[in-house]
């Protein structure tokens, strides 16, 4: 029988994502001696070695990556039934972790969400915004219960459903020679500045990836996290930017800013819930699912 209290777990899987106890350490504002000796109390509970370490870190041996599921389970059920009391005690019957890119927020998942929360003021819903890499990667770790994603890269161990879609255009100054033309293809804009997404968001890949496939770099002379600030670099004349539609369009209008149609199949984008495969889901989760790809 093994024996392990829940802290010990969650620096377990801190290490696994890390790939390094001090890290892990940090993360769980252990000392390192601490945070060593808890793992070494695991694996020899275990028995046997749960990561093997290298010259510049650790990472997961095979037994390793099986105990790394298993508490990944178990610090999910951990903490739907801290959840769970505390729902009780506001009155909420039931609680959806979700993780969601900008571009799902934008497009159609914030309104969805709101109609949702006002029909079902019993479940509570906590939402995170992250890149959809971001969100795939908490999806599986069990950190979230649902993910809305932009599709476009390997998924694995997850079910996709189609949810939605958006289209990527081009937004410059209104001064902009651009400015003029109802559409453009992406390899008129290889000689511009841009105003760029931070990398690993689904909006700088596409793009990254179908740059290099013309043989060229993108010139980005800025980086920004938001579509907001990304629109008011261009508003300043630091470059132009590609965003999805639907996000640009109030914020090009607030900022005087033009939109070009990207003349590109592939700037049409698909949009999907993604969540863990051959899991039986609680009933606000498929509640919330249900009425999603209903919308």
């Amino acid at each position: 029988m093994l024996h392990h209290d829940l802290q010990s777990l969650r620096l377990f899987v801190a290490v696994c994502e890390t790939r390094s106890l001090s890290k892990a350490a940090e993360r769980m504002n252990l000392a390192l001696s601490a945070a060593s000796r808890r793992l070494r109390l695991l694996e020899e509970e275990a028995g046997m070695p749960l990561v093997r370490r290298l010259p510049h870190g650790v990472e997961p041996t095979m037994a390793g990556q099986t105990a790394l599921s298993y508490a990944q389970s178990v610090l999910m059920l951990a903490d739907r039934y801290v959840a769970g009391l505390a729902d009780h005690r506001s009155g909420a019957r039931g609680r959806v972790r979700v993780s969601a890119s900008s571009s799902a927020l934008v497009e159609r998942l914030a309104t969805d969400l709101a109609d949702f929360a006002k029909r079902h003021p019993d479940i509570r819903i906590d939402l995170e915004e992250q890149p959809t890499a971001d969100t795939i990667a908490a999806v599986t770790r069990k950190q979230a219960d649902l993910g809305v994603i932009v599709r476009g890269q390997a998924v694995e161990g997850l079910t996709l459903l189609p949810y939605s879609t958006d289209r990527l255009s081009v937004v410059v100054r209104s001064d902009h020679p651009l400015a003029d033309r109802a559409a453009v293809a992406f390899s008129d804009l290889l000689d511009e500045d841009f105003v760029a997404l931070e990398a690993g968001t689904a909006v700088n890949r596409l793009v990254m990836e179908r740059a290099r496939e013309l043989g060229r770099f993108l010139k980005v002379r800025v980086q920004v996290r938001s579509f907001e600030v990304m629109c008011q670099m261009v508003h300043h004349g630091l470059g132009i930017g590609i965003l999805p539609e639907a996000a640009l369009r109030p914020l090009a209008t607030a900022l005087g800013l033009t939109l070009v149609r990207l003349e590109e199949t592939w700037a049409a984008r698909e949009i999907a819930i993604c969540l863990r495969e051959n899991e039986e889901l609680p009933s606000a989760t498929r509640r919330l699912l249900d009425e999603l790809l209903a919308s």
